[in-house]
């Protein structure tokens, strides 16, 4: 293994890096206040929810797996 020499605040044989800043573009949002569009249903969508209805109501689609429809 490598020996690890400290010089100043860097060790000598380690890799560099930056710090992950957080910065990029910003989430999409969509409106505030809306409502689940299933009839009886007062449930209200996160701004960061594109679609019509709430976790609960959303129709279910099968995912593919590579490339291959499963249904």
């Amino acid at each position: 293994m490598e020996e690890r020499t400290e010089v100043g605040e860097r060790f000598e044989g380690s890799i560099g890096g930056s710090a992950f800043t957080g910065t990029g573009r910003p989430s999409r949002t969509f409106a505030r206040g809306r409502v689940c569009a299933e009839d009886g249903c007062g449930t209200r969508l996160s701004i960061y929810n594109e679609g019509h209805y709430c976790s609960q109501h959303e129709p279910q689609a099968a995912p593919r797996l590579r490339g291959r429809k499963i249904a």
